[in-house]
C-alpha cells in the first residue's frame, strides 16, 4: 500500500544492476528476538509495512513489505518482502524473516524494487500464494503496475511465479485503467476471491480452483466510503467484512482531518459479491500517513496488524508493523468490529523542557484549515527532516490572503520570554506563489490589563529561514494568550501561503521552584493539577504533571513523596511531600469554605471571550479536606459533584451569562456563593462588499452579539487601512483587487474577503491585454491555479502554483482555457507556453499537446468561430508560441488544446502563460479645410520679395495665417473663394528656395498647408 503521490507513482524506476533469468526465492536467515510492546521490532534495524497475517497450524504469521528509505527520502524505497513468525502474540516471541522474495528473482517479467502490499493465502490444494504488486519492465500501459502470484509449498518459500506473467494488469485478463495494486485473497470453501486496487477503486474477480485463472469478469466493489486504498477481505460466522484505508478528508470527516492521513475503515456483506455496506472507523490514524489492515482470528482471538511510524528512526516512509487485539459487539447485526486503541497507550512526555506549546489550545486564522495540512501538528513536538503536508499546518489555496495568524491559549496564566517556529516553503520569497517563508512576521501577547493584544517586548528579531527553528527572545511577560501573526510573501499583485511545521513558544524559568506540600483525604489518588511559581514579585499557579499515585500509597492516614514535571520548568523534576488525611473528624469544624471561579478560555476585547469558557469552581477547606461543590450556568439546574475539591461548568453559546457555585465541607458549612459574568461572542462578523458602477467598492458589515468594531480594507498588496465612510475607491484606472475584512468588539476578526474592480476599460487598449481579463478554464488540477495563466510572470522553473494544468485520474482529449473583458477589444495576436512533465505517447502526466485553436466569441451569432487566417499554432513548451490573425473584436476569447495520447488514454495539458495582444486601429485623420496657396517670388528695386497668395476652397469661413522666413500675417474671416494676399520684403539682393506654411481654421478643424518657392537673384 502506498501514499497517493502522483509524482512518485508515475516517475521511472532504478533499472536492476544485474539481470538474470529468475529462480526460486529462498528465505534468507532468520532470527528470533522478544518484544511485548508495539512496533513489534521497534529498534530501527528494519523497518517492516503493510502487514498481511496467516495462520500456518499454531503460527501466525505476518507478512511484510521492507521499508529502506533513507531518512530524509520521501519515496516508498521496497525492494523485498519478509514476515514475522509466532505461536503467542502475548509472549512476544518472535521469529523474523528478513527477506523471503524479491520480485525480479521470481517473476522474470518483474523490474526491481517497489514490493508493496501483498498477501499470502492457502490455496485450495495446500500450497501457500503470494499475490504481490509487480512493475512490470516492458509493459506499454501508461501505468505499469500488475499483479503477480508465487507460490510455494512452505509458508516461508522458496517461491516461483505461479502464472508465468502478470494475472492482473491494464492490459489482462481484461483492460483497466486503475492503479493495480495492494490485492486481498479470500478462499471461502471451494471458491476463491480477489480485489484490488488504489486511488479510490476497488475492483474483484473470482478465480478457479488453480487461484490464477478468472471465473468472473471484473467488476467494481461500491458501498465503501472514502475507500482510497489497502483493502482486507475475511469472514466471520457468515459474515463477510471488507478492511480498508480510508480518506474522506475534511474538518466533520469520522475518518480523518487530512486527506494523507488514512484510518482503516470497514463494511460488511452478506456475500463476497456485496451489496457492502460501510460500518465506520475500527482504527484512527496513525503516526504514519498510510495505514494498512491485515485482520484474522488466531488462537481464540481476533487481532489487527497495521503499521505505525513509531519505531526508532521511522517516519512516513520508514514504518514498522505493529499488533493489537479486535473486539467484537456481537450484539448488532450483523456484529461490530469495536474501534482498536493503539498500544502502548502514548502518555504525556514529563521530560523537564522549556516548551509549553504542547499543553495549548491551537487556533487560526484559515479554519477550516486545507485538508492536506493538519493543525494538530503545529505542537505535537515532532519535527521531521523531509516533512510532508500533514506534518504541518498551511494556507495554501490557490488564492492567498496576505495575512495569517496562529493562536496558542493557555487555560491560566504563564510567564512566556521566547518563541522557536520552523517553517517550510517550496517557493521562493517574492514569487508569490506556492509555500514561501512569510515576508516578515511577529509575535503578540494578550495584555489582560489593556484588554488587547500588544507586540512582545524587546524581541531579539524575527528570522524567517526555512531550515530548522528560527529563535526569538524577548522580555517576559504574563498571558493566557499568544499569536503570531504573518505577513505573506508577495510579487506585489498575489500572494503565497505559509506553512510552520512547529511552534513552540518557551516559559520564563523561575529562579527556584519548591511545591508546597499536599494534603490528600484518605483513597484520593488525584492530585492538584497546579503549583505556586514565583517570578519576581508575581505568583502563578503553573501546570503540573504527578507521576501516578497508587492505591496503596492512599491507603491509610500518612505520607509519601512523589515527582512531577512543571509544564516549562526545565532544571528537572521536582518532588512533593504528601499528607493522607482521614476524612473523619469533622466535629467542631464550624469554618466555611471558600469557593473562586476562574474562567479561561479565548478572552477577547471589551471583555468578551472568543469561544467556550470554562469556569473552573475551586473549593478550599481548612481542614484540607474534599467538598461538594454546586456550580450553575444561568437557569440551568444545578451540577452537584462531591468528594471533590474543583468542579468545572463550561458556558456556551453567544451572548452574556450568569457561572454562580457554592462548597459545601463535610462538616456541613456552606461556602458564600460565587458568581461570575461571562460573555462569549465566537462568531466573527459578517461584511458583504458591492462593486459600483464607478468602480468603487461599498462595504457593509454586522455583528449580531458584540456588534462591528470597524472595518478594514487593502488593495492589492499594500497594507490593512482603516475604512472610513465604508466606500473603497480604486486609485487609478488599473485593475485591483481588494480586500476587506470586520472586527467586532470582542476581537474577532473576519476571514478577508476580496472583491475585484475591473480596469476603466473606457480608454483605447493596446498591448497585453491579458492581464485585465479574467480566466477560466474547463478544468484545474488542485495544486494549480488558472489565475497563473495571466498573473504576467514567466517563471524559468514554475513551482506548481504558477501553472495553469489539468491533470487527474480523468483526462479527456481537449480542454480550453478562456478569456473574458468587461467590453469588447480589437486583438491581433496571442502567444502561450506550455508546460510538461511527461513525453508524448505516454498517455500519462503532463505532456507537450498535439496543437490547439484560438477562438473568439461572436456576439452577433452567439458562436465560437475560429481567428480567422492564423499564422502556424506551435506547441513548445520551452518558448511562447505566437499566433497571429487577422484582427477581430469581441469580449470573449479562448484556447482549445488537444491533449497527447497513446490511442487509449490522454495526457493532461498545463500552460505557464498565456498573453493576448489588442491593437486599436489607428486614428483617422480628420477632413481638412482646402486651401490653395500660391507663392511667387520676384524683385523690387532690387530687392527680393516673396509673395503670398492663399484662397479659401473651403465651403465656410476661416481664419488663415501666413507664416514665411521673413515674417507672418493673420487674416480673419476669410470668405469662401476669397483670397488672402501678403508680399513680404526679405530686405536681400537673392534669397534661397524655400517654403512657406499657410494654417486654417474653422474653430473647430485646423489644418496646415505647405507652399515652395525657388532661388532667386535681383541685378
Amino acid at each position: 500500500m502506498k501514499i497517493a503521490i502522483r509524482a512518485a507513482a508515475a516517475a521511472s524506476l532504478v533499472a536492476a544492476c544485474l539481470v538474470g533469468l529468475p529462480g526460486p526465492a529462498h528465505a534468507a536467515d532468520s532470527y528470533t528476538f522478544t518484544s511485548t510492546v508495539n512496533p513489534i521490532l521497534k529498534d530501527g534495524t528494519y523497518y517492516s509495512a503493510d502487514p498481511a497475517p496467516l495462520v500456518v497450524d499454531d503460527q501466525l504469521f505476518v507478512y511484510t513489505g521492507h521499508d529502506q528509505a533513507g531518512p530524509t527520502t520521501n519515496d516508498f524505497i521496497m525492494n523485498e518482502w519478509g514476515a514475522f513468525a509466532t505461536s503467542d502474540v502475548e509472549s512476544g516471541q518472535w521469529t523474523h524473516y528478513p527477506s523471503l522474495m524479491r520480485p525480479e528473482a521470481v517473476f522474470a517479467w518483474a523490474t526491481p524494487g517497489r514490493a508493496y502490499a501483498g498477501q499470502v493465502v492457502r490455496g485450495l490444494d495446500g500450497r501457500y500464494y503470494w499475490y504481490v504488486p509487480i512493475n512490470e519492465r516492458e509493459s506499454p500501459a501508461s501505468d505499469k503496475f500488475a499483479i503477480g502470484v508465487a507460490v510455494s509449498d512452505s509458508p516461508t518459500g522458496p517461491w516461483t511465479d505461479h502464472v508465468g506473467g502478470p494475472l492482473i494488469s491494464q492490459r489482462v485478463p481484461t483492460a483497466n485503467t486503475i492503479h493495480n495494486i495492494d490485492p486481498t485473497v479470500l478462499v471461502d470453501g471451494q471458491r476463491v476471491f480477489i480485489w484490488w486496487g488504489s486511488f479510490g477503486n476497488l475492483r474483484m474477480l473470482e478465480l478457479a480452483a488453480d487461484m490464477k485463472t478468472p471465473v468472473t469478469t471484473q467488476r467494481t466493489v461500491t458501498g465503501l466510503t472514502g475507500f482510497f486504498e489497502a483493502a482486507w477481505a475475511f469472514k466471520r460466522n457468515g459474515v463477510y467484512y471488507m478492511a480498508y484505508a480510508g480518506n474522506n478528508a475534511g474538518p466533520t470527516s469520522q475518518c480523518t482531518p487530512a486527506n494523507y492521513h488514512a484510518c482503516i475503515a470497514y463494511a460488511t456483506a452478506a456475500a463476497p459479491e456485496g451489496p457492502w455496506t460501510y460500518r465506520g472507523t475500527m482504527l484512527r490514524p496513525v503516526s504514519s500517513t498510510t495505514s494498512h489492515p491485515g485482520i484474522l482470528e488466531f488462537d481464540g482471538k481476533w487481532y489487527i496488524a497495521y503499521h505505525t511510524a513509531d519505531a526508532a528512526g521511522g517516519n512516513h516512509f520508514r514504518r514498522s508493523v505493529a499488533i493489537d487485539p479486535v473486539e467484537w459487539d456481537d450484539t448488532q447485526t450483523p456484529p461490530r468490529m469495536k474501534l482498536v486503541t493503539p498500544t502502548p497507550v502514548k502518555g504525556r512526555d514529563r521530560t523537564p523542557r522549556p516548551n509549553i506549546a504542547q499543553e495549548a489550545r491551537v487556533a487560526v486564522s484559515n479554519e477550516p484549515v486545507p485538508t492536506q495540512y493538519w493543525v494538530k501538528a503545529l505542537n505535537d513536538e515532532i519535527q521531521r527532516p523531509n516533512p510532508l503536508p500533514p506534518d504541518m499546518w498551511g494556507t495554501w489555496t490557490g488564492g492567498n490572503p496576505p495575512q495569517q495568524w496562529v493562536q496558542y491559549t493557555w487555560d491560566q496564566p504563564m510567564r512566556i520570554s521566547g518563541s522557536q517556529i520552523d517553517f517550510w516553503n517550496d517557493s521562493a520569497q517574492g514569487t508569490g506563489v506556492g509555500v514561501a517563508a512569510p515576508a516578515s512576521w511577529k509575535i503578540q501577547y494578550w495584555n489582560p490589563a489593556t484588554g488587547q493584544w500588544a507586540d512582545v517586548p524587546a524581541p531579539s528579531g524575527y528570522p524567517t529561514a526555512t531550515q530548522g527553528l528560527q529563535n526569538t527572545n524577548f522580555d517576559p511577560v504574563t498571558t493566557t494568550q499568544v499569536r503570531a501573526t504573518f505577513n505573506a510573501s508577495t510579487n506585489g499583485s498575489t500572494y503565497s501561503a505559509v506553512a510552520v511545521e512547529e511552534w513552540k513558544i518557551l516559559a520564563a524559568q523561575p529562579a527556584n521552584l519548591t511545591p508546597p506540600a499536599i494534603r490528600v483525604e484518605v483513597g484520593e489518588r488525584e492530585l492538584p493539577g497546579t503549583v505556586p511559581v514565583a517570578f519576581g514579585g508575581e505568583t502563578l499557579r503553573i501546570p503540573v504533571f504527578w507521576d501516578a499515585v497508587t492505591d496503596g500509597q492512599v491507603a491509610a492516614p500518612g505520607t509519601f513523596s512523589i515527582e512531577g514535571t512543571v509544564l516549562g520548568y526545565a532544571a528537572g523534576r521536582v518532588t512533593a511531600q504528601v499528607t493522607v488525611l482521614s476524612p473523619e473528624g469533622t466535629e467542631g469544624d464550624v469554618t466555611r469554605p471558600e469557593v473562586t471561579l476562574t474562567p479561561s478560555g479565548s478572552a477577547g476585547t471589551n471583555g468578551w471571550y472568543r469561544s467556550a469558557v470554562r469556569v473552573r469552581a475551586d473549593g478550599v477547606d481548612d481542614s484540607g479536606g474534599r467538598m461538594t461543590i454546586e456550580t450553575k450556568v444561568d437557569d440551568a439546574a444545578p451540577v452537584v459533584t462531591t468528594d471533590t475539591r474543583a468542579a468545572d461548568a463550561t458556558v456556551t453559546g453567544e451572548g452574556e451569562h450568569t457561572v454562580t457555585a457554592r462548597a459545601t465541607d463535610r462538616a456541613g458549612n456552606v461556602s458564600d456563593a460565587a458568581a461570575l459574568s461571562v460573555k462569549i461572542d465566537s462568531v466573527a462578523p459578517a461584511s458583504v462588499g458591492t462593486l459600483n458602477a464607478n468602480r468603487t467598492v461599498k462595504v457593509l458589515a454586522a455583528d449580531p452579539t458584540s456588534g462591528v468594531a470597524g472595518i478594514e480594507y487593502a488593495i492589492g498588496t499594500g497594507p490593512w487601512t482603516p475604512l472610513a465612510g465604508g466606500v473603497i475607491s480604486a486609485p487609478d484606472a488599473s485593475k485591483y483587487t481588494v480586500s476587506y475584512r470586520a472586527t467586532d468588539r470582542a476581537g474577532n476578526v473576519e476571514t478577508a474577503k476580496t472583491i475585484v474592480i475591473p480596469a476603466d476599460l473606457s480608454a483605447p487598449l493596446n498591448g497585453n491585454v491579458a492581464p485585465i481579463a479574467t480566466p477560466t478554464a474547463s478544468y484545474t488540477a488542485g495544486w494549480n491555479a488558472v489565475s497563473a495563466l495571466n498573473d504576467n510572470a514567466d517563471p524559468a522553473n514554475p513551482s506548481q502554483a504558477q501553472i495553469w494544468g489539468t491533470w487527474s485520474g480523468t483526462r479527456p482529449a481537449t480542454q480550453w482555457t478562456q478569456y473574458e473583458w468587461s467590453r469588447p477589444v480589437r486583438i491581433v495576436s496571442s502567444e502561450l507556453k506550455f508546460w510538461r512533465d511527461s513525453d508524448q505517447g505516454t498517455g500519462d502526466g503532463v505532456a507537450q499537446p498535439d496543437g490547439w485553436v484560438l477562438q473568439y466569441w461572436d456576439e452577433a451569432a452567439s458562436a465560437w468561430r475560429d481567428v480567422p487566417n492564423p499564422s502556424a499554432y506551435g506547441t513548445s513548451t520551452t518558448a511562447f508560441n505566437t499566433v497571429s490573425f487577422t484582427p477581430v473584436t469581441t469580449s470573449r476569447v479562448r484556447a482549445t488544446i488537444r491533449a497527447n495520447g497513446n490511442g487509449t488514454t490522454y495526457s493532461a495539458v498545463a500552460v505557464t502563460e498565456w498573453r493576448v495582444f489588442a491593437q486599436e486601429p489607428a486614428p483617422e485623420e480628420p477632413a481638412g479645410l482646402p486651401v490653395t496657396v500660391t507663392v511667387t517670388p520676384r524683385c523690387l528695386a532690387g530687392k527680393a520679395y516673396v509673395a503670398v497668395q492663399a484662397r479659401n476652397d473651403h465651403d465656410a469661413a476661416v481664419d488663415l495665417t501666413v507664416e514665411t522666413a521673413f515674417g507672418a500675417k493673420s487674416f480673419t474671416g476669410v470668405a469662401p473663394g476669397v483670397n488672402a494676399y501678403q508680399s513680404f520684403t526679405t530686405r536681400a539682393a537673392s534669397i534661397g528656395a524655400g517654403s512657406v506654411t499657410v494654417t486654417a481654421t474653422d474653430g473647430e478643424t485646423t489644418s496646415a498647408h505647405t507652399g515652395t518657392y525657388p532661388a532667386l537673384s535681383c541685378p
